[in-house]
């Protein structure tokens, strides 16, 4: 059994859907400006693309300089363990 508050519940809700039914099909609403947003999204697609080229360019330096702060402090104590034994 419905209630008289159920039936006006579903009498809105089939209004509130006809409603947005003729406003999505309707000439007059204002559709979302499907070139803007492409040129949006092509955009995005860019900025992404040049910081992940970027990101990868760094983490390539970033490897380099670690392997040379690796390298170096062993081979410089080594030309000053030899310097000081020539010295003397």
């Amino acid at each position: 059994m419905s209630s008289p508050l159920d039936g006006r519940i579903r009498a809105l809700a089939r209004e509130e859907a006809a409603e947005a039914i003729r406003g999505i099909s309707s000439p007059n609403t204002t559709a979302p400006d499907t070139q803007g947003l492409q040129q949006q999204i092509t955009d995005l697609h860019e900025h992404l693309h040049h910081a992940t080229t970027l990101i990868s360019r760094l983490e390539a330096r970033v490897d380099a300089l670690e392997a040379a702060a690796k390298t170096e402090p062993a081979e410089s104590i080594s030309r000053r363990t030899r310097r000081k034994t020539t010295d003397e």
